[in-house]
């Protein structure tokens, strides 16, 4: 008998890679100094907008201020959407394991970035059914999340595993009463997955 019937997937370094660099350097070439993510993040605030507590449109306004020449909406928006690379071997275990248990999708994300990744890789196809940080107001590994991702995707967390490329993101679902699959290799991934779950994949 399985142990496992939900799988649950984090998104980014687990389905879906990203960098910042190309991001950083369109800032640089339109003026913003800028040395660095980590500088932009000190003058952004990217995790009230992750916790749905800055709109899109605030959050543009606060990276065009860092600009000596602004950039137009829909150019700014692309710029931030180019930071994504798709991890196919984990889209294709996770489309895989969609006909055999329920597989949903957990991530710390924006609203922009929710839906650039939802629509260039078509992750509904991947899953039944998704949520984001900004949506409900809380990111991991805060409770909380594992909380409502309980209540939208109706998950028992004794029968459902949470797969995350951050230890402490893993830890927080197995104290919440989750399996928990502490991603560093998609063949350890995979194995793991196939024994709680009892698919072969």
């Amino acid at each position: 008998m399985p142990i496992v019937t939900d799988v649950v997937f984090d998104v980014g370094r687990v389905l879906i890679d990203f960098s910042y660099t190309r991001f950083i350097t369109t800032l640089r070439q339109q003026g913003a100094e800028c040395c660095g993510i980590e500088e932009f993040l000190e003058r952004v605030d990217l995790i009230g907008y992750e916790h749905g507590e800055v709109s899109s449109r605030e959050f543009l306004e606060q990276v065009n201020g860092l600009l000596k020449e602004r950039l137009p909406e829909a150019e700014l928006i692309a710029a931030w959407n180019d930071l994504f690379t798709p991890i196919r071997a984990m889209l294709q275990l996770a489309g895989a394991l969609k006909s055999h248990c329920g597989v949903y999708l957990l991530s710390n994300t924006s609203e922009l970035h929710w839906r650039h990744i939802q629509q260039a890789y078509g992750l509904d196809k991947i899953c039944h059914d998704r949520l984001a940080s900004y949506e409900v107001g809380v990111m991991k590994p805060a409770p909380e999340i594992f909380a409502a991702a309980c209540g939208r995707f109706d998950l028992c967390p004794e029968t459902s595993v949470f797969v995350d490329d951050l230890e402490d993101n893993v830890r927080a679902a197995v104290a919440c009463g989750w399996h928990g699959i502490w991603h560093r290799s998609f063949a350890v991934t995979r194995a793991e997955l196939e024994l709680l779950t009892g698919v072969a994949l």
